[in-house]
């Protein structure tokens, strides 16, 4: 069934009480082609259908009917699980391709907007209000388990990025100590709410007993809280605290239950009949997302630049150069979350994979958060299939052009 933003907010609260040229000539790269040496748009392919090459100046083609072809132009509406924009992966994946015409190459339009969090992103996307969103993967299986029509198609964050932080002055010291105290979280439709519980869990403390407050998605009225006594603790992201750590702000950091270091938190989420309708679409804008988290990775500071340029509301009416230490801080943070750990951004060529033991752990994590009561199908709800394709471009100009950036 699909329902309305106020509906879906409702039913996850009582759930949660109870988670992409003619004449071109192509470069064509691995995975995916096996064509020896230059091509041109419109010349005959032999490669296996939709096959995919990049031609020199970066414009994606398909083998299609036997001849490298141009995709047709699409528009796609993404959805940035928050109600502010930040220095995370709205500039790693949304405004770096945009600036770089990454989406452009795909022939993609691209546009975006805000949620309150995971919960309404996975819930605008059921209903046919955007197309796509990376959404912690736990609010997806919540919503998958009520009836929300959506579709996992790959994983964004990789490593999970949820901390759960004390003023160091206060007196709780150990995750015991949060027992039936007060915590800050994002909001009741964000993926700060399943942290906080699935974190109590994790330490034995039933969250029956603790109060939860909202205290919205950026971090300095969250410190603010923290540190008047409002909150005892606070469960917020990794980028967020990178950026007040940069600016001074010290945090007392409770330990992390180790079953939920293997979680997997945002993941890219899709209506699931317009996905079947054409899946192609979704893979041009991986394909250029991944290019986003490529240049990212390559040079922070002017990733950070260009998503001052995309989305200049993130200033908040202040200059660039008094932003750009606690953006390039909190976007740091981000990227460590979703990118791989070991190997150097022109090696990473597997982004997005969500196997078969990541995605029960993320099971297990929902259960313990109270989001979802029984197992959600892997084999329905996942489909993996064009992960290959997406990842199937040239890395090296990509990180040639990100070097010669200034840094």
């Amino acid at each position: 069934m699909k329902f309305s933003t106020s509906q879906r907010v409702k039913k996850s609260q009582a759930a949660v009480l109870a988670t992409m040229l003619i004449g071109s000539i192509l470069v064509v790269t691995s995975p995916a082609s096996n064509a020896a040496g230059p091509v041109k748009a419109g010349k005959a392919c032999s490669q296996t259908e939709d096959t995919v090459a990049q031609a020199k100046k970066g414009q994606t083609l398909a083998c299609k009917s036997g001849k490298w072809t141009r995709y047709e132009s699409a528009s796609l509406v993404y959805a940035a699980t928050s109600s502010s924009y930040g220095a995370k992966e709205e500039f790693a994946v949304y405004s770096v391709p945009q600036q770089l015409g990454y989406f452009k190459n795909e022939k993609l339009t691209v546009s975006i907007v805000p949620s309150g969090g995971s919960v309404d992103a996975v819930n605008l996307v059921s209903v046919g209000r955007v197309d796509i969103t990376g959404a912690d993967l736990g609010s997806a299986l919540s919503g998958i388990q009520k009836g929300a029509n959506i579709k996992v198609i790959g994983g964004l964050v990789m490593n999970f990025p949820w901390k759960m932080a004390t003023d160091p002055s206060s007196s709780i010291k150990k995750p015991a100590d949060l027992k039936g105290k007060t915590i800050g979280i994002i909001s009741t439709g964000s993926g700060s709410w399943p942290f906080a519980k699935a974190w109590l869990t994790g330490h034995g403390i039933s969250y029956s007993g603790n109060k939860f407050v909202s205290l919205g998605g950026s971090i300095g009225p969250a410190k603010v809280a923290l540190f008047n006594g409002s909150v005892d603790a606070i469960a917020y992201y990794t980028a967020g605290y990178a950026g007040e750590e940069f600016l001074g702000t010290k945090f007392n950091y409770l330990e992390t239950p180790q079953a939920l270091i293997p979680v997997r938190s945002l993941s890219w989420i899709v209506n699931a009949d317009k996905y079947a309708e054409n899946p192609e679409i979704y893979e041009r804008f991986l394909r250029a997302a991944f290019k986003g988290l490529t240049y990212s990775s390559t040079n922070l500071k002017s990733a950070t630049t260009l998503g001052f340029t995309e989305l200049p509301a993130v200033l908040a009416g202040a200059t660039v150069d008094s932003k750009i230490g606690s953006a390039m801080a909190s976007l740091k943070a981000w990227l460590e979350s979703a990118t791989p750990l070991t190997g150097a951004p022109a090696t990473w060529n597997t982004l997005g994979s969500i196997n078969t033991r990541e995605w029960v752990i993320n099971q297990a994590y929902a259960k313990a958060a109270g989001t979802i009561t029984t197992g959600v199908s892997r084999a329905k709800y996942f489909d993996g299939s064009n992960l290959a394709r997406a990842n199937t471009f040239d890395r090296e100009p990509i990180v040639a052009a990100a070097n010669k950036a200034p840094k």
